[in-house]
């Protein structure tokens, strides 16, 4: 549906719902709605990503298809959110799956090369078992993973200051950090996602929502913990099996696998969920297989992931994150 069209749709919609009021009490949605009179399209997309797609207010609306108002907000809600994601990235169109497949099979093949290069090994096998930078020196293992990084983190910080001057304006009330408290708070419990107290339409969405995420923190602590041990304590990998990089990094990965596979089941699969378990899966692989000839390959295979699920992150449904809990503040200063 083009631009103005999904806008308008979703602002059709909404003036029906901002008459009824009848969801008033399910989510914040709809007290932030009620002080709109004239919607413009920074409410909309403030609306929409405020939203946490529970589906309570489709199940109980009146005026929901098969009726001649045809009002369902999740859907028009999901829409205009699809559409936050490309506008407020640059490019604006994402990169397809062939693009992404090529793009990890190029990124893959060059890891291989460095590491043939600097090691003078072809089948990438370590003398120590489990030693990583005997398959691929630190620094140039460290250029790879940070240049995407830093891509990654810079596009996300542009976007998050163009979604944020659309939808609320003043820059200085990103320092409120009174309020910043409740937000986080709200965010990392999906709060809004129990709707008017029933839970979300899709059993299970929440807990499975809330592991992955989880995981995926988890995932960064190991991270943190593993640069601390080696730049701080000079102590290098590989890490014993009870060690802070290895336990948060295999109960993270354990949790991305059951929280994306669960959310997979219930609401089909995505790019984005996709690209998560493929870094769960060859991060835990290559954890278990370190100290067999798997090594070498499956470490070069998680790194290319990583990176090119850095580079493509800020394309993905990731930012939905990043727009969402801005939604979430901007709400709480409204009140």
């Amino acid at each position: 549906m083009p631009f103005d069209d999904l806008f308008d749709e979703a602002a059709r919609q909404l003036t029906i719902c901002n008459a009824c009021r009848y969801c008033a009490g399910y989510c914040p949605v709809w007290p932030a709605l009620e002080l709109r009179t004239a919607l413009e399209h920074r409410d909309i997309t403030h609306l929409a990503n405020l939203c946490h797609d529970c589906g309570d207010c489709l199940s109980a609306c009146m005026y929901a298809p098969p009726h001649e108002f045809a009002v369902d907000p999740p859907k028009a809600f999901a829409e205009v959110r699809e559409e936050t994601y490309r506008r407020y990235v640059w490019p604006h169109r994402a990169p397809g799956r062939l693009v992404t497949g090529v793009a990890f099979g190029v990124v893959c093949l060059v890891l291989a090369l460095l590491s043939y290069l600097f090691t003078g090994r072809p089948f990438v096998v370590a003398d120590t078992p489990g030693a990583p930078y005997e398959i691929l020196p630190h620094i140039p293992m460290l250029i790879a993973v940070g240049a995407s990084g830093l891509w990654a983190a810079g596009m996300f910080g542009w976007s998050a200051v163009r979604y944020w001057r659309d939808i609320h304006g003043r820059l200085a009330d990103l320092l409120r950090l009174r309020v910043w408290l409740t937000t986080f708070t709200q965010a990392v419990q999906l709060r809004h996602m129990t709707g008017g107290g029933a839970g979300c339409e899709v059993p299970g969405r929440r807990g499975f929502h809330v592991v992955l995420v989880y995981g995926f923190g988890l995932c960064v602590v190991s991270t943190t913990a593993a640069a601390y041990l080696q730049n701080v304590l000079g102590a290098h990998p590989p890490y014993a099996y009870v060690s802070v990089p290895v336990i948060s990094g295999s109960v993270g990965g354990i949790a991305m696998i059951v929280g994306g596979t669960g959310l997979w089941l219930r609401r089909g699969g995505s790019g984005f969920l996709w690209a998560l378990l493929v870094l769960a899966a060859s991060g835990m692989l290559t954890m278990l297989l370190r100290e067999t000839a798997a090594f070498g390959p499956l470490l070069l295979l998680h790194v290319g992931a990583v990176v090119v699920a850095f580079g493509l992150a800020p394309y993905t449904k990731f930012v939905h994150g990043i727009f969402r809990t801005l939604s979430i503040h901007h709400d709480n200063l409204e009140r």
